[in-house]
C-alpha cells in the first residue's frame, strides 16, 4: 500500500484507486499473493531488453538523403519517433501496447542528437560525406534501414592518378591532355578543378573523392611548365619535352602517348644518324661544283641537325675543331629554307675572325641565298627589313650594340658560332642574343664547358630557356655536386642535354678526316693600327694611286713594294712601325688573336708552327711565349745547330715553333705539330705550301689543321682574293722585283693599294 500511495493514485467513485503502475512495482505486486491481477493486467509484460534504435534512410537524387530517427517497433518494421513514446514516470520504461521495455540511455552526444531530431536531411553536396563518416557511426548504434535508391550510393576513395595523354600537334608543339585515374573511372582535369567540394558527382549515386593535396601538387607544376591553355587541354613547346616526362614523373603519373609521340621518343633519345644521308639532288650537285666532300660524318650531323629542325628542337654542334661544323650547319638551314619556303631571315653571329669564311662557304654551300654582312658603322640598320630572306652575317659585339633594333624582327635561324662567348649569363651580350625572337636556335662550339658546368647552363638558357632549371637551381642541384665528385648528378644532366648536343672528336673520325685543313681566320685593325695605316695611305700610298690612276710609271721594286710591307706591318702588330713594343697585348687584333689561337692549341696537348715573313714579328710572339713560360723554339736565317732544335720540336719537349718563312720554308721536317699559322700571307702561295708541308709530310699521322690569318678592309683582304684569282701572283711579284719589268696589271695595283676600308 506504501509502494502504490508513492504513485499518486486517483480513487474512483467506486471506491477503486486508479494509477500508472511502473514495471519494477508491477513486477514487485505480481509476487504478493494477497494480490490478485485481473486478466486486462496480466496482459502487460514487462521486457528487459530495451528498445532498438533505427533510422529510415531514404535517398531522393533530386534533393538528397531523407532520415526518420527513433526505436523500432518490436515485431513491425516501423519506425516510431521518440516524441511518440510513451514512457513511464521513472523514465526507465516505454509503454507500447501491453508491454513495457527498457528506455535506452543516449550517452552519446550524436546518438542523442539524432534521437532528438527525429529528422535528418542531407542535402546532396554532403551525401558522401554522411556515407563515409556518419552512417558508419549511425550503422554501430541504429539499425539502418536503406531504400532501394540509398543502397545504390557508391563513394570511391580509390588512389587519385593522374593519367596523362601526350600527342604531337602543330609543328613544334605538344598537345596533352590531364586526367585522373581511379579506380576504373578517368576524370577529366577541368572537372576536378572547377569542383568545389571534396566530392566529384559521376551519376546519380556515384561520388568519388577529390585528392585535393594531389591536385594542388598537379596544378603547381603544371604552372612551372608555363604551359598554353587550349580547348582539348593543353599545349607547350616541343622542346619542352623532356620537361613534360619529368612532370609525369614528378606527379606520380601514368603516361597515355600516341605512336607518333612515340616515334619521337624513341628517335630523340636513341637517334641513329645515317652516314649515308642524302641531299636534294641540286643540294649535292651545288656541293661537287663547289668542290665540297661530304664525309660520312658531315652527313650524319647534317641528318642530325635536319631532324631537330623538322620536330623545331634546338641544339648544340659540339663537333671538335676542324671537322666542319660551319658546312654542316649552313647545309641543314639550306634544306630547312627550301622544304618550308620560309622568307624569314637568318642571324648569324660569330667572332668578327671568322665573318669572311662564314660569307665565303656560304657561297659555296648555298649560292642562291642572299648575304649581309651586318657590322662596321656603315651597316645598313635597314636590312633586316629587306622582302627576300637573307643569312645576315655579324658580330657577338655589334649584336650587343645594336639589340634594341635586332629585338623587333624574327629571325628563322639564329646561330652562334663558338657559342661560349655567351658563357656569362650576366654579361651585356649574352643578355642582349637571348633577346632575339627566332624559331630555331643552334649553337657551334668545341668546347660546350671551358671553365665551370655553369657555362653550359648558359648556352641553354639561350637554346630552350628552363631546361635546366633557374641559375641558382642548377648551381645546387648539378655545379656543386658535380665539382664535389657526385656522379649521378653529372649523369642526370648528361641525361637532361644528350639529345640536344652532337658531338665527334678527331681521334673518332680520324679515318674519314683528310690529310690537311685548310681555314682563313679573320681579324680586324685596333685604332693604333687604324691610325697608322690611314697616315701610310695618306702619306705613302695616296701619292702612288694618283700616278697610277693618271697612267704614270711607278717603279713596282722600289716604290711599290716598301710601302705594302710598310702596310702589312700594320695589320702584324704597331711595334712593327713605331719600334715600341709595349704594351704587347690588345694593340693588334691578329696578334691577340694568333696568341690566343696558340694557347688553345697547348691546351689540347697539341703543337703548332708559326710561320712570319717579319723577323720582328716572330720577336714579338717570342716575348709572349717567354712570359707565359711555354716552350718554344725558333727557326731564322740566323739560327744555328737548326737540327737539334728541330729535335726538341719533334720530341715533343717544346709545343711551339717560331719559323721565318724564307728561312724555314724548305727542307726541314716538323711532324710533331698538326697546326700550321700563317700569321701574314706570302706572295707567292707555292712558298705559303711548301712551308705547310714542313708539318703536313710523310711520317705525319694526324690531320693537319692550316690557319691563314687576315685582316679584313685592309691590303690583306685584296692580296688574298688576288691569290685565288690568279695563282701566278707570285711571277708577277717576284718578276717585277728583279727584272724591274711590270707584271701586275694597273688595276690590280690600284685594288691593292685601295684606302682602308669603314
Amino acid at each position: 500500500l506504501l509502494s502504490i500511495r508513492s504513485l499518486n493514485p486517483k480513487i474512483t467513485k467506486n471506491g477503486r484507486i486508479l494509477c500508472e503502475v511502473p514495471p519494477p512495482i508491477l513486477r514487485y505486486l505480481r509476487r504478493k499473493s494477497q494480490v490478485k491481477e485481473s486478466e486486462n493486467s496480466k496482459k502487460l509484460v514487462i521486457h528487459e531488453e530495451p528498445l532498438k534504435r533505427r533510422a529510415e534512410i531514404n535517398y531522393d537524387p533530386a534533393t538528397g538523403l531523407h532520415i526518420k530517427t527513433g526505436y523500432e517497433m518490436p515485431g513491425f518494421e516501423i519506425t516510431l519517433p521518440k516524441s511518440s513514446l510513451k514512457v513511464t514516470p521513472d523514465g526507465e520504461y516505454v509503454k507500447i501496447g501491453y508491454d513495457f521495455f527498457k528506455y535506452p540511455r543516449e550517452e552519446n552526444p550524436l546518438v542523442k542528437e539524432w534521437i532528438d531530431a527525429e529528422y535528418i536531411h542531407v542535402d546532396l553536396d554532403h551525401v558522401p560525406e554522411f556515407f563515409m563518416r556518419d552512417l558508419i557511426l549511425m550503422k554501430l548504434h541504429f539499425k539502418a534501414v536503406l531504400n532501394e535508391e540509398a543502397e545504390k550510393i557508391r563513394v570511391i576513395e580509390d588512389d587519385f592518378i593522374p593519367r596523362i595523354s601526350i600527342d604531337t600537334g602543330e609543328k613544334g608543339w605538344l598537345d596533352f591532355s590531364v586526367q585522373y585515374q581511379v579506380g576504373n573511372y578517368v576524370l577529366p582535369h577541368n572537372l576536378v578543378e572547377r569542383t568545389q567540394s571534396h566530392y566529384l558527382r559521376l551519376n546519380e549515386t556515384t561520388w568519388i573523392k577529390i585528392d585535393k593535396r594531389k591536385v594542388k601538387e598537379l596544378e603547381k607544376h603544371l604552372r612551372e611548365l608555363e604551359i598554353v591553355r587550349t580547348d582539348e587541354g593543353y599545349r607547350l613547346p616541343i622542346i619542352k619535352f623532356v620537361s613534360l616526362e619529368e612532370f609525369i614523373n614528378q606527379i606520380g603519373g601514368i603516361r597515355v602517348v600516341s605512336k607518333e609521340y612515340q616515334r619521337f621518343l624513341d628517335e630523340i633519345t636513341d637517334f641513329q644518324y645515317n652516314e649515308e644521308y642524302r641531299l636534294p639532288p641540286q643540294v649535292e650537285r651545288d656541293l661537287t661544283s663547289s668542290e665540297i666532300k661530304l664525309r660520312g660524318y658531315q652527313r650524319a650531323g647534317i641528318h642530325w641537325l635536319n631532324w631537330l629542325t623538322t620536330h623545331h628542337l634546338h641544339g648544340i654542334l659540339a663537333d671538335d675543331m676542324g671537322l666542319g661544323k660551319t658546312i654542316q650547319m649552313i647545309t641543314a638551314m639550306r634544306l630547312a629554307y627550301e622544304d618550308s619556303k620560309e622568307k624569314t631571315h637568318s642571324l648569324i653571329i660569330c667572332p668578327r675572325s671568322v665573318v669572311k669564311h662564314w660569307s665565303n662557304e656560304i657561297k659555296r654551300v648555298y649560292p642562291t641565298i642572299r648575304i649581309y654582312e651586318y657590322r662596321g658603322p656603315n651597316r645598313d640598320r635597314e636590312v633586316f627589313k629587306r622582302a627576300e630572306p637573307h643569312m645576315i652575317i655579324t658580330t657577338y659585339e655589334t649584336v650587343a650594340r645594336d639589340i634594341e633594333i635586332i629585338k623587333n624582327f624574327p629571325f628563322f635561324f639564329v646561330i652562334l658560332d663558338e657559342g661560349t662567348r655567351i658563357k656569362n649569363p650576366q654579361t651585356k651580350r649574352a643578355k642582349a642574343i637571348k633577346r632575339i625572337n627566332c624559331l630555331h636556335r643552334f649553337v657551334l662550339t668545341g668546347t660546350p664547358i671551358e671553365n665551370r658546368p655553369a657555362e653550359l647552363w648558359s648556352i641553354f638558357d639561350f637554346l630552350m630557356r628552363g631546361h635546366l632549371g633557374t641559375y641558382r637551381e642548377f648551381i645546387f642541384r648539378f655545379e656543386r655536386p658535380i665539382i664535389d665528385g657526385d656522379e649521378s648528378a653529372a649523369e642526370f644532366l648528361a641525361k637532361r642535354i644528350r639529345p640536344f648536343i652532337l658531338r665527334r672528336k678527331k681521334e673518332e673520325v680520324e679515318q674519314e678526316l683528310p690529310e690537311k685543313i685548310e681555314m682563313n681566320e679573320w681579324c680586324g685593325l685596333t685604332e693604333e693600327q687604324k691610325a697608322l695605316y690611314d697616315r701610310l695611305q695618306k702619306i705613302k700610298v695616296s701619292p702612288i694611286r694618283e700616278a697610277l690612276l693618271k697612267g704614270k710609271y711607278v717603279n713596282y721594286a722600289t716604290s711599290i713594294l716598301p710601302i705594302i710591307t710598310k702596310l702589312k706591318q700594320v695589320c702584324d702588330h704597331p711595334a712593327l712601325i713605331t719600334g715600341k713594343k709595349e704594351p704587347l697585348l690588345g694593340r693588334s687584333e691578329k696578334f691577340d688573336y694568333v696568341a690566343n689561337k696558340i694557347q688553345q692549341i697547348i691546351e689540347d696537348d697539341e703543337s703548332v708552327v708559326l710561320f712570319s715573313h717579319f723577323l720582328g714579328t716572330l720577336d714579338l710572339f717570342e716575348l709572349f711565349l717567354r712570359r707565359k713560360g711555354i716552350g718554344y723554339i725558333r727557326l731564322d736565317g740566323s739560327t744555328r745547330n737548326r737540327q737539334i732544335l728541330i729535335d726538341k720540336f719533334n720530341e715533343r719537349r717544346v709545343p711551339v715553333a717560331l719559323c721565318s718563312i724564307l728561312a724555314a720554308g724548305r727542307g726541314i721536317n716538323l711532324t710533331a705539330a698538326n697546326h700550321v699559322i700563317h700569321i701574314d700571307r706570302w706572295w707567292n702561295p707555292a712558298v705559303e705550301d711548301q712551308a705547310t708541308d714542313r708539318v703536313h709530310r710523310i711520317g705525319q699521322v694526324k690531320t693537319v689543321y692550316v690557319y691563314k690569318i687576315l685582316t679584313e678592309g685592309t691590303l690583306e683582304e685584296k692580296i688574298d682574293m688576288l691569290i685565288e684569282k690568279k695563282r701566278d701572283i707570285s711571277d708577277k711579284v717576284i718578276g717585277a722585283a728583279t727584272w724591274g719589268e711590270p707584271r701586275w696589271t694597273r688595276e690590280e695595283i690600284l685594288e691593292i693599294l685601295e684606302p682602308i676600308s669603314t
